[in-house]
């Protein structure tokens, strides 16, 4: 609430009554309150998501049809989740914007939930994911992309770093990261591991933000999960090791747009390198 209030210019306690006096109008609990701050209700959730709408909508309405069209052949808004698979933009999207010198990029890894939820509302173009999960949203195009190989990584001097074969019971043996909680993350670890299941009670950390990934990685014991190109990254191997675990089968990934957003030419020749 406070980082809101900041946002909008008003103090605090006048956004937390701004929210009251609104719940009340609207008779629905909007914000569940924590001791961290706050989380949407599933009713505030809704009301939310179709405000957002409502404001793209008329931000689209402001901008005549050319300026529009100019505009999105100029700016490509792009959600990648889970956050590992990133990796498929390292070779893509240098090409991408060496053909489209003018391109602006906005990419973003997210959790999966935060992407459907910035698609429906019109604040990305794509999402790049799990073909399983986005397949399941009917609102959405599917496009089916190449598949994409997940790897286990460890810091280099981890007990596992020296082993010539990983079972997925060695690696359970140890803390695990994963990008989000549900979403993808299950796919990640069915490809991975196969019929073995994590433990309800396994020590489990889920932290999204790679670069942080990398530093627990780095200091602990703990084991992540990161795109099969890092295989061939000199610089990641200076400081972690792949591990020797073979995946059940390659991930099955997609692009996923809105019904009514037909491809810019830059989004168009992304997705037909992605494809390839």
């Amino acid at each position: 609430m406070t980082a809101a209030a900041e946002a909008i210019h008003v103090s605090q306690p006048s956004l937390t009554r701004t929210v009251a006096e609104l719940e009340k109008e609207l008779g629905v609990v909007l914000f569940e309150r924590r001791a961290r701050g706050v989380i949407a209700t599933p009713q505030g959730r809704y009301i939310i998501d179709r405000a957002a709408r409502i404001l793209a909508d008329i931000e689209r309405l402001n901008m005549d049809a050319k300026d529009y069209r100019a505009y999105r052949e100029s700016n490509l808004r792009l959600c990648i989740s889970p956050p590992p698979l990133v990796t498929l933009m390292n070779p893509a999207l240098p090409r991408l914007l060496a053909a489209y010198p003018k391109l602006r990029a906005d990419l973003k890894s997210v959790s999966t939930e935060r992407a459907i939820s910035l698609l429906r509302t019109g604040d990305t173009d794509l999402i790049i994911g799990p073909t399983r999960v986005l397949e399941e949203r009917r609102e959405f195009n599917i496009i089916i992309l190449k598949p994409f190989d997940v790897c286990c990584f460890t810091r280099r001097s981890h007990p596992l770093a020296s082993s010539k074969t990983v079972s997925p019971q060695q690696i359970l043996d140890y803390p695990l990261i994963l990008p989000e909680r549900a979403g993808s993350s299950p796919e990640i670890t069915n490809r991975l591991f196969g019929d073995t299941e994590i433990p309800a009670d396994h020590q489990l950390h889920i932290i999204g933000h790679f670069p942080l990934v990398c530093e627990v990685v780095a200091a602990t014991d703990a084991v992540a999960t990161v795109g099969e190109a890092y295989r061939h990254n000199s610089e990641f191997l200076k400081r972690f090791s792949i591990l020797p675990i073979n995946a059940a089968d390659k991930l099955s990934v997609c692009c996923a747009h809105r019904h009514d957003f037909e491809l810019s030419a830059p989004a168009a020749a992304l997705v037909k390198m992605l494809a390839r």
